[in-house]
């Protein structure tokens, strides 16, 4: 009878690889750690154009033995809607969170909701970008205000008050003390989210002169004039050359910056976190800043060296933003250790990428493969798997269905997403996994004014609708990975456009997005199209 029953564990764990974990032992506990618009280009392991800087030698070191996605992307690259997808396991259409300022609907299926009905702790720390209090967290402290990096201010369900110090530090701080603490046995989901990577990029005091003796490379379309491609690209509102504020995003004395800024940089969030700032903290920014600004004042001002400094100043504080995060990495995988947690699935992941001067751009929100690309690593419990490269396309929405497989939950009632299991389970199968991904920006008018957009893209080639003002873009990205050359009206592809656009479709209707996709009036486009509209 004892070999029967054990002929039929085996028998199970053989077919079920992803319920290896859960048969005959506890179940997984999870850490996953989400950071506001961090690029695979900025992440070491990803061997991007800023890998020999490389802010992440932490990360990358856990991506050693791990399962590293690369062709991981997000469903829309905002930062509260892509936290909802997260969540949710669903588009931004369909779990009702559309563009930054809606709130989250907690009536629905999500994730900590459903794992705190199998048995789960629950516990988050950080950014909470949802707009409404968090729920189906056990135990939770979040930042009253994002933006504040120095000095925040936290909400839990009892209490607020600010902290001294980083937010990157604080948030590390607060997760790894409930860590120590947590008072059953049971098993945990931790969700860590950093706020250092958004704007304003102000890093830790510590990391002020990290990268002052480095010269950045230069991605190869840093000067880019959209030439081919549609009106959107040369219509935004995300250009390093003239929407980097040299006071308010760039540090420099407002007496000295750029044009008349005194009321902008009064109410700027990077002054908000000068004036939250100990006197000891203040000084310490002030002094490091001030030689970099004299040595800035005494070079040629012509308009490519301003450009080239803006890029310069701008990317280096970025990745020293990332350089925190980091370091706090580490502090986590090192606190697992020591308490014991070896068992967890640990999770790195970002809501969306950003442009760190490809196109000659800062921003996020677009399908380009900067901005809708993300990281993606995965290690599992440890003794469990080898560390390897994943190249299947997979999306935010399938964060939530992988963790609650792994959990033992077979299926999230209305979610969207697949389970991961297989991929990290099995070998990399392109042929049984998806063979597109679904992409849609939902706001327009907006701070860095990207029009309304949704698209597809395959492992060779992406079609975008920019459906407000009817205009398409097509890239073959095997030949033109920088999608610099928009092939939409090129005769030669016209075959592979129009599986193209009947995998579009297809992807609408699969995904149930039934968003209005009207073209506007002529009047209506001519005022955010006509000479009037474009920037100087």
């Amino acid at each position: 009878m004892k070999t029967i029953w054990l002929q039929l564990i085996i028998l199970k764990v053989f077919c079920f690889g992803s319920s290896l974990i859960t048969i005959g032992s506890e179940k997984p506990n999870f850490i996953m750690i989400v950071s506001e618009s961090h690029p695979t280009s900025a992440v070491g392991s990803y061997k991007g154009y800023l890998s020999d800087i490389n802010p992440t030698p932490n990360l990358d070191l856990i991506s050693q033995k791990s399962s590293v996605f690369t062709n991981a992307f997000c469903t829309n690259a905002v930062s509260g809607p892509s936290s909802a997808v997260i969540l949710t396991g669903k588009h931004s259409h369909l779990n009702g969170f559309i563009q930054n300022g809606n709130k989250f609907n907690t009536s629905q299926n999500y994730l900590p909701k459903i794992l705190q009905e199998i048995g789960y702790q629950t516990a988050l720390f950080g950014r909470w970008d949802l707009g409404t209090e968090p729920e189906c967290f056990d135990n939770w402290s979040i930042l009253a205000d994002p933006t504040e990096k120095y000095n925040p201010e936290f909400l839990n369900s009892k209490s607020q008050k600010r902290i001294e110090g980083h937010s990157t530090d604080i948030i590390t701080d607060l997760a790894l003390d409930w860590l120590h603490k947590k008072r059953n046995e049971k098993p945990f989901f931790l969700l860590i989210q950093f706020n250092a990577t958004n704007n304003p990029w102000m890093p830790a005091i510590r990391h002020l002169r990290l990268y002052d003796d480095k010269l950045l490379p230069e991605p190869v379309n840093f000067i880019d004039e959209h030439a081919g491609k549609a009106s959107p690209a040369r219509y935004q509102s995300m250009e390093i050359k003239q929407d980097l504020k040299l006071s308010n995003d760039l540090f420099f004395p407002s007496e000295q910056s750029d044009g008349n800024q005194s009321n902008e940089t009064e109410n700027s969030n990077s002054q908000k976190n000068l004036n939250l700032m100990t006197p000891e903290q203040h000084s310490a920014w002030t002094l490091s800043w001030r030689p970099k600004n004299e040595a800035f004042l005494r070079e040629n001002q012509s308009k490519e060296n301003i450009l080239q400094w803006k890029f310069q100043r701008f990317t280096k504080n970025y990745l020293r933003c990332v350089s925190g995060i980091d370091e706090n990495i580490k502090r986590i995988n090192d606190s697992l250790t020591a308490t014991n947690n070896t068992s967890a699935f640990f999770v790195y992941t970002s809501n969306h990428g950003r442009f760190l001067g490809e196109h000659g751009w800062f921003g996020s929100r677009w399908i380009y493969e900067e901005s809708s690309k993300i990281p993606l690593i995965i290690r599992k419990p440890l003794g469990l798997s080898s560390p390897k490269t994943v190249s299947s396309l997979v999306q935010n929405i399938d964060l939530a269905q992988t963790i609650l497989d792994y959990a033992g939950f077979q299926e999230g009632k209305g979610m969207q997403g697949k389970s991961m299991s297989q991929l990290l389970d099995n070998e990399d199968s392109n042929n049984t996994w998806r063979n597109s991904i679904y992409f849609h920006h939902n706001e327009f008018p907006g701070d860095q004014m990207i029009a309304k957009h949704y698209g597809i893209r395959t492992l060779k080639h992406k079609l975008i609708h920019f459906y407000q003002f009817d205009e398409w873009e097509f890239y073959d990205l095997e030949n033109d990975p920088t999608e610099s050359k928009n092939l939409y009206s090129k005769e030669s592809y016209s075959s592979e456009l129009e599986k193209m656009k009947q995998l579009l479709i297809r992807n609408r209707t699969k995904y149930l997005d039934r968003s209005d996709i009207s073209i506007m009036p002529e009047e209506w486009r001519k005022i955010y199209r006509g000479p009037e509209a474009r920037k100087e």
